[in-house]
């Protein structure tokens, strides 16, 4: 893993985690050094919306704002677990 670079390790964990390979993918995330890149702080942002972690998730895609504030993949994520956390069912809530 080392030797692959940074990109490359990117790349590989971005795969594994396309193909539905999570835990694999957290793997190698987790031996990465932090890198202050849209890249880095993207993948970290969905492993851990995977996972649902969603506090790490949001601090992670607002982390992608901070650095690219035109990022439109960070903006869409943060909508939808902005949705996932305030969707409610009146249903669930009316025996």
């Amino acid at each position: 893993m080392k030797n692959l670079g940074i990109k490359n390790s990117l790349d590989t964990i971005t795969d594994l985690l396309n193909a539905e390979k999570a835990e694999q993918a957290k793997e190698l995330f987790n031996e990465l050094e932090i890198q202050e890149t849209v890249d880095y702080f993207l993948l970290k942002g969905k492993l851990e919306q995977k996972y649902q972690n969603w506090g790490e998730a949001i601090n992670a895609f607002n982390k992608v704002l901070e650095i690219d504030p035109q990022n439109t993949e960070a903006a869409n994520n943060l909508h939808l677990i902005d949705n996932i956390l305030n969707f409610w069912n009146p249903d669930l809530l009316n025996p």
